[in-house]
């Protein structure tokens, strides 16, 4: 009984170790499992930083400023980087001619989006630039660049300079909210010309929702 009672005392003490020792171990072979898979079945990739193991770079990069991680390892690996954020594999474009190559000239190859969780929640499904490449996406875009192409969007000009006013004028009356006065020109003029809603210059309630969503979501 007393033998009994001293190993179980013995195993107790030890619950720690054997569970900190099955967590290396997990680790160790999820690593070495994905290490090997990607060597055996390993795509082109460009360029891009070491990652942790199960992490990926996600610790690399600066959480309120990712351009400016994206900016330094430009100068490290070049336009096109990639990287790793936990299990999703990402490729970084760091160049507005190498955007245009991929995104422009072959959208059909790189026009899909990834899934968004939040994209239901928020009530964002009607917003095709988070549909997945489909018909619907496809019939959407025309739609779109009926109205929106270049020699379309110049009618929209003297709603841009009038807002562009309005924010010169916000900016020097009140320049310490500056970022509250952009978002406001950006969205005044979005919320215009979809949705023919004629936002306040200041302060303006569907404004600020826009804004807070695009922060949650």
């Amino acid at each position: 009984m007393h033998m009994l009672e001293s190993w179980s005392l013995q195993l107790t003490g030890r619950l720690p170790t054997i569970f900190a020792g099955l967590l290396v171990s997990f680790v160790v072979i999820t690593a070495l499992r994905r290490f090997i898979e990607n060597r055996q079945h390993k795509p082109s990739l460009p360029p891009g930083p070491v990652p942790f193991p199960l992490l990926g770079n996600i610790l690399s990069i600066d959480a309120k400023e990712p351009w400016l991680t994206y900016t330094e390892w430009r100068d490290v690996y070049g336009d096109l980087v990639f990287m790793r954020l936990l299990d999703q594999e990402v490729v970084v474009i760091n160049s507005q001619h190498v955007a245009q190559a991929l995104l422009d000239k072959r959208s059909r190859i790189y026009s899909d989006r990834p899934y968004l969780a939040t994209r239901d929640p928020f009530g964002w499904t009607f917003n095709f630039a988070f549909t997945e490449y489909s018909d619907v996406w496809r019939l959407s875009r025309r739609l779109f660049h009926q109205t929106f192409r270049s020699n379309s969007a110049l009618k929209f000009r003297p709603l841009q300079i009038r807002r562009a006013h309005e924010l010169i004028i916000n900016l020097i009356d009140d320049p310490q909210h500056y970022r509250s006065h952009f978002a406001t020109f950006s969205s005044s003029v979005a919320m215009s010309t979809v949705y023919d809603y004629e936002p306040s210059a200041r302060d303006d309630p569907l404004v600020r929702l826009v804004e807070n969503s695009l922060e949650l979501g």
